[in-house]
C-alpha cells in the first residue's frame, strides 16, 4: 500500500502557526532579575571586622532566615539564597551576596536581588524589590557593634562625583 503525501490546506497551516507560538513561548519561559540598592559593610571602630568573622556572622544570620549560604564556589565571595515562591511554573530565589570591595573606601560589599524563572512573563512581575532580610542583618550587625552597613550611593555622593 503506498504511502499518501498528507497535504495541509493553508488554513490549517496558518491555525497551526497561531497556535504553536503561544505554546512556544509557554514552554520557553522567563527569567527575571530584580535587584535592592547596593550597600557596603564597614568595622565597627571597636572592631576588627575580617572577612572570616563577617562571613560566619552572616551565615549564621542568613541561615536563620532560612537561607542556603556557600562560600565554595568563590572563597573570596559569601553567597546566600531563600526561596520565596516554588510553584509549578514559577519559582522565585531572593539572593545575597557579600565580596570584597576596595579595601580603601570600602571593605565589603553587600548586593541583594530576586530572580523569577518560570511562565509569568516579566511585564507581571514587579521590577522593584527590597529584602528585609538585609535590612534586618545591617541592624543586627550594628546591634552586635561589629559593624554598619551604609548605601553605597550614599557613600559615593560622600567622596564626591566619580
Amino acid at each position: 500500500m503506498p504511502i499518501e503525501k498528507i497535504k495541509w490546506s493553508d488554513a490549517v497551516v496558518n491555525k497551526f502557526q497561531v497556535l504553536v507560538i503561544p505554546l512556544l513561548s509557554l514552554i520557553a519561559g522567563c527569567t527575571n532579575m530584580a535587584g535592592d540598592v547596593a550597600r557596603t559593610i564597614h568595622p565597627a571602630p571597636s572592631s576588627a571586622l575580617d572577612e572570616n568573622t563577617l562571613f560566619s556572622v552572616a551565615s549564621e544570620f542568613f541561615i536563620g532566615k532560612d537561607y542556603e549560604c556557600d562560600a565554595r564556589h568563590d572563597l573570596s565571595t559569601l553567597r546566600c539564597a531563600k526561596e520565596l515562591r516554588d510553584l509549578y511554573i514559577h519559582q522565585t530565589q531572593a539572593v545575597v551576596q557579600i565580596y570584597p570591595g576596595d579595601d580603601v573606601a570600602y571593605p565589603h560589599t553587600l548586593v541583594t536581588s530576586r530572580w523569577d524563572e518560570g511562565l509569568i512573563p516579566g511585564e507581571f512581575i514587579s521590577s522593584e524589590f527590597t529584602n528585609p532580610d538585609v535590612t534586618a542583618f545591617c541592624e543586627y550587625l550594628q546591634a552586635q557593634a561589629v559593624g554598619s552597613c551604609r548605601l553605597l550611593t550614599e557613600h559615593r555622593s560622600a567622596r564626591g562625583p566619580e
